[in-house]
């Protein structure tokens, strides 16, 4: 009688044969294994053994029973840098068979850092890795339904539209936050956080039209072609560029200068634009009508005349015919003018990038000589007040301040 009684519990109970399939199906129409087993009237440990196997699900795939829910998929696929719910299913059949996790990233072609954080975040009990639950748990934290930092918190957003309606870069606002909110870490954003809010229309800074998003003024993010540099007219008896001092490339001594100008409507105003290279100081002035060459001439004397001596050293242009009288203005300030290779504004960059930045002002085909001196004078001193990251978020104002207060007294000191 015992043995008759082992013998029917080894053989189990009867119809599960019978309601294998059957669970597959179940599983397949998308109920969990708990409520498949109570339909079956099956112990749970059952339905969860058919699940896994000796081999996971890969074992229930070769004989013909899948028990992965069919359920519709959009049709948008999501990004390839994302795990899939077939890696997941073969991650989970590699660890049962005690796979390293550097053999299943290179099976799989991915990062070990990227299944190292994938068990860490979808197998929350520490035990065996369900591909199907940790599908599930993706796809939950993939939406993002919660409020962004700044539609949330109404003083940063209105702190952060304050100082872009100043034209500070989001590096400057994002820089400035850290002083303004000291130890409230979500208050301390990156600077490509501001970007994509602007991108987005999401924060909207005064003042309105091209320029109430970026410098550039672009309106989203696409690249575009550069445009055709033209050649520039040759300037007869010209120092060039390779010829300057390697001391002035490093910007360690003051007094070193790069100009250029900024067109108006059909290139009939212009703007002049002098940058310190050390300080990045910016001088800017409106070209007065009539002979360019000439004009350039005098304007750039009464400009740099006023500096000492030790503040105007070089200036490096590019090779626009407005330089032609550059020997008179070498002989009248005993500054060196170098000129820039052809094409190649990168060889003035502080020049450029200030150029850039009053391009937020004076935009591209406006009448720049309808300009008064007071007017460009204004926005070169709003220019030089911002917060630099380049002078270790000082101001260029502080910095020139300096370096003039050195140069003049020096001469006093040599005199003692």
């Amino acid at each position: 009688m015992r043995s008759s009684t082992r013998r029917s519990r080894r053989m189990g109970p009867p119809g599960l044969v019978e309601k294998r399939p059957l669970y597959v199906q179940l599983m397949k129409e998308g109920h969990s294994n708990r409520a498949a087993c109570k339909i079956l009237g099956i112990h749970i440990n059952t339905g969860q053994r058919w699940l896994n196997g000796r081999n996971g699900v890969e074992e229930l795939v070769q004989q013909g029973l899948d028990p992965r829910p069919r359920k519709s998929v959009p049709t948008t696929a999501v990004s390839s840098r994302y795990l899939s719910e077939d890696e997941r299913i073969f991650i989970a059949d590699r660890l049962l068979v005690r796979a390293s996790l550097r053999s299943i990233a290179r099976e799989l072609g991915r990062s070990a850092s990227t299944i190292s954080r994938e068990l860490a975040r979808n197998r929350p009990d520490s035990r065996r890795y369900h591909p199907f639950r940790a599908q599930k748990l993706a796809e939950r934290r993939r939406p993002r339904p919660r409020l962004t930092k700044l539609a949330a918190d109404d003083e940063l957003r209105g702190y952060i539209v304050e100082c872009l309606s100043k034209r500070w870069s989001p590096q400057q606002v994002c820089n400035a936050l850290r002083s303004r909110f000291p130890g409230e870490g979500r208050r301390h954003l990156v600077h490509e956080t501001i970007y994509r809010a602007l991108y987005q229309l999401s924060i909207r800074p005064v003042p309105a039209g091209p320029a109430r998003l970026l410098r550039s003024g672009k309106l989203s993010r696409r690249p575009r072609a550069r445009t055709k540099v033209k050649p520039r007219q040759y300037i007869a008896d010209a120092l060039k560029i390779g010829d300057r001092p390697n001391h002035v490339a490093n910007r360690e001594e003051p007094g070193h200068w790069e100009g250029d100008l900024i067109m108006g409507r059909a290139n009939r105003s212009a703007i002049v634009t002098l940058v310190e290279r050390t300080s990045r100081f910016l001088i800017a002035f409106p070209l007065r009508s009539g002979n360019r060459s000439e004009n350039m001439r005098d304007q750039l004397i009464e400009a740099l005349g006023v500096l000492p001596a030790n503040m105007r050293r070089t200036l490096t242009w590019d090779r626009g015919s407005e330089m032609a009288k550059h020997a008179e203005v070498t002989a009248a300030l005993g500054i060196l003018v170098y000129f820039c290779d052809p094409a190649s504004p990168w060889q003035r960059a502080s020049n450029e990038n200030a150029n850039g930045l009053l391009r937020q002002y004076f935009l591209k085909g406006a009448d720049l000589g309808l300009l008064e001196a007071g007017e460009v004078f204004l926005v070169a001193d709003e220019i030089n007040s911002r917060p630099r990251a380049v002078l270790d978020w000082g101001t260029a104002t502080a910095c020139f301040g300096r370096h003039v207060s050195a140069a003049t007294e020096q001469p006093r000191n040599q005199r003692c």
